[in-house]
């Protein structure tokens, strides 16, 4: 026995509009951040598309129903929750926009400095991400470079101003006197910094192991 037409037409809605957020976020979005938590963010938008797509169908069966009565308060309370998870939909939708181009904004050489310092001031999904990429950037203010310095949690982005030649010299100088489990790979970091002996000369405290012993490369970056 198939499915009646109102019946096919809200599953159709429904598995559209989550296979929509899921095709969109899992694949232009994702892809830009080369990060072993990725295959997590596609498990948690396979969740949401699926609670989505069902809440969608859901909403429109209920919409679809209450279209039939007569009372007018009725059917608009029949249509609100269809309203309430569009809304959410295209709210979301706009902040995967935005994650969009910051990702991809982050990374581009020839991104101007007003648009990195409002990168670093952001809020998204993908702050460490967007962060290590700014701490690395050479169009990045300094001042920009000293605010990303010391946020909790964010080893790479501390290796990546390390690296970074623009980065200023105290907040090398406090990378360099971190004595903790990352304080070997962070002295390793700053060895790469082209004026690493411009601030350093030769002084003993921030003698450690060769960068090459470490096998630090440009793309491993570590996060906390």
């Amino acid at each position: 026995m198939g499915l009646s037409r109102p019946t096919s037409t809200v599953l159709g809605l429904g598995v559209l509009a989550g296979a929509a957020r899921w095709i969109f976020e899992c694949g232009f979005v994702v892809p830009l951040v080369q990060d072993p938590q990725s295959p997590i963010w596609v498990m948690f938008s396979t969740f949401t598309s699926v609670f989505f797509a069902v809440g969608v169908a859901g909403a429109a069966w209920l919409a679809f129903r209450g279209s039939g009565s007569t009372h007018l308060l009725l059917r608009l309370a029949s249509v609100l929750p269809l309203l309430l998870l569009l809304g959410w939909y295209s709210a979301g939708l706009v902040h995967l926009v935005k994650l969009r181009s910051a990702l991809l904004d982050s990374a581009n050489p020839d991104t101007g400095a007003n648009r990195l310092r409002e990168l670093a001031e952001s809020e998204n999904g993908w702050r460490y991400e967007i962060d290590n990429r700014v701490a690395q950037h050479p169009n990045t203010p300094v001042d920009v470079l000293r605010s990303l310095h010391g946020r909790p949690d964010q080893v790479g982005t501390e290796m990546w101003l390390a690296r970074n030649p623009n980065t200023p010299d105290d907040v090398l100088r406090a990378i360099a006197e971190r004595d903790d489990d990352w304080a070997e790979y962070l002295q390793a970091a700053l060895k790469q910094n082209p004026r690493y002996e411009t601030v350093f000369g030769s002084d003993p405290s921030v003698l450690g192991s060769e960068p090459s012993a470490l096998d630090l490369s440009e793309t491993d970056v570590v996060t906390e």
